[in-house]
């Protein structure tokens, strides 16, 4: 029932806000008419509405999986904000792809008033809905019952950490011991109402929605009658993860063939999120490979007459958790370079595994020109469009550096590797070993589909001064 009930709400706000994105779209519209100048006075309202069908059918599922319900009680009203940004951005960046693909023409003043208007009414709107939400449960209304399992530390924390947020609508009605109920009637002022073994017969007796255990390893192996008991009358059970201590990784419930598996993941894990990042890498490689095409046949050509050896320098680089494959640049050293590798270790400037040297006396003459400019990483976009890497994240690194990197640093190969990061953005050379793997870390932890648009914009003007290239 609750469920159904939570279901049934999610359509409600789905539809609403989609009313709220045509209205959106009718005012710019409008808005677009009243700005008309004298010069142009023939203005016919609705010539694009068109477009309007194409925005439902963009919005609906991205409203859908970053909707207000999705977000649970817990959710605070920046947060409901930054998640309208993510479905305008992501629903933009869609739609003018489609608008680029069939080539059409709409007015580019009347996409930015829509793009202005959906976001201000959507952030207004999802920031009253919580505030209206936070403020009933806070007098009562639309409340859970929560029993609590164990009276430990861990217990009385989460307890707490409920209390201290009203606004939540979780009720604590009690807590459990593990062992035999305790000589005591109440732990931090919440009332003992018996042991986890009379979990049953309370369950028949009180009001409960939720059933939080918060339990040692030892009594968390012995919870099978206690979950069951859960199971059968449709209450919700929530275990309190203390076990591991503090980790990288984010926790989700899965279910195999319906035997449920706890999965701890450091990296990015949001499906829809990493498709879109995907999509976006094969529409960027492509019309990059396409607007770079005179670049490349004329830097082919250059490097052709200017040094013997291959145009393009391909070598075997550790992709997505150490997969191998080979990467493609443009050949912008000498052709027997790895040979007079050995000669120049002394020289070396990076620590850590990493070999770099500054004015590295393998590089021809174009090929320093190339690394300045980064005309060299070009022919990466194929790797891009093949699947091999990204257009954002940590560089691919040589297999045989991975093989000395110490325990934390291998996590950087949990995301497909990029052409550009944090990195490539501070200075390259200017940062060394240890703060590199770092910032990869960073981007994993931190990673989004605007960090990513983030890291784009920022690329090119770093590109542009050469920030730390050599």
């Amino acid at each position: 029932m609750i469920s159904s009930r939570r279901t049934l709400s999610r359509f409600a706000y789905v539809f609403f806000e989609l009313v709220l994105t045509t209205g959106a779209f009718l005012a710019a519209e409008w808005m677009r008419g009243a700005l008309r100048t004298e010069l142009h006075k023939v203005f016919t309202f609705g010539q694009h509405l068109w477009l309007l069908p194409v925005v439902l059918v963009v919005w609906m599922p991205l409203l859908w999986y970053w909707g207000f319900q999705r977000a649970h009680r817990t959710a605070d009203a920046l947060q409901e904000a930054w998640k309208i940004l993510k479905v305008v951005s992501v629903g933009s960046l869609i739609v003018g792809a489609v608008i680029v693909i069939r080539k059409f023409d709409p007015s580019r003043v009347l996409l930015g008033l829509f793009v202005g208007f959906d976001a201000a009414g959507l952030v207004v709107f999802r920031m009253l809905a919580i505030s209206i939400a936070h403020h009933s449960r806070k007098r009562g209304y639309d409340r859970i019952y929560v029993l609590v399992a164990g009276t430990g530390k861990a217990a009385r924390k989460h307890v707490a950490e409920l209390q201290a947020h009203p606004e939540w609508g979780l009720e604590v009605k009690g807590m459990l011991s593990e062992g035999p109920k305790l000589a005591i009637d109440e732990v931090g002022g919440v009332k003992v109402l018996g042991s986890i073994g009379d979990l049953p017969s309370l369950l028949r007796k009180e009001v409960v929605d939720e059933v939080h255990f918060a339990v040692s390893r030892r009594t968390l192996e012995k919870l099978d009658e206690a979950v069951r008991a859960c199971d059968e009358i449709g209450a919700t059970v929530r275990i309190v993860m203390g076990l591991f201590g503090q980790l990288n990784s984010r926790p989700t419930l899965e279910l195999l063939t319906g035997t449920p598996l706890l999965t701890l993941s450091s990296a990015p894990r949001d499906e829809v999120a990493l498709l879109l990042k995907r999509i976006l890498d094969m529409a960027i490689s492509i019309v990059a490979l396409l607007a770079s095409s005179p670049v490349l046949l004329v830097s082919s050509l250059l490097i052709k007459l200017t040094s013997p050896g291959p145009i393009i320098f391909r070598q075997r680089r550790s992709g997505m958790n150490g997969r191998t494959f080979t990467l493609y640049k443009f050949r912008t050293m000498v052709r027997d370079a790895e040979a007079k590798r050995d000669q120049l270790v002394s020289k070396n400037e990076m620590d850590g595994p990493v070999f770099k040297i500054k004015n590295d006396p393998r590089v021809t003459r174009v090929g320093r020109v190339f690394r300045k400019l980064s005309i060299d990483e070009l022919p990466q976009l194929w790797n891009v469009l093949r699947g091999d890497m990204s257009i954002v994240g940590p560089r691919p690194p040589i297999p045989a550096e991975v093989e000395k990197y110490e325990q934390w640093q291998r996590r950087r190969l949990s995301m497909r590797p990029g052409i550009t990061c944090i990195w490539q953005i501070s200075g390259r050379n200017d940062v060394d070993f240890r703060r590199w793997m770092e910032m990869d870390l960073e981007y994993i932890d931190n990673w989004s589909l605007a960090l990513d648009l983030k890291i784009i914009l920022k690329t090119i003007p770093a590109v542009l001064i050469s920030r730390g290239a050599s």
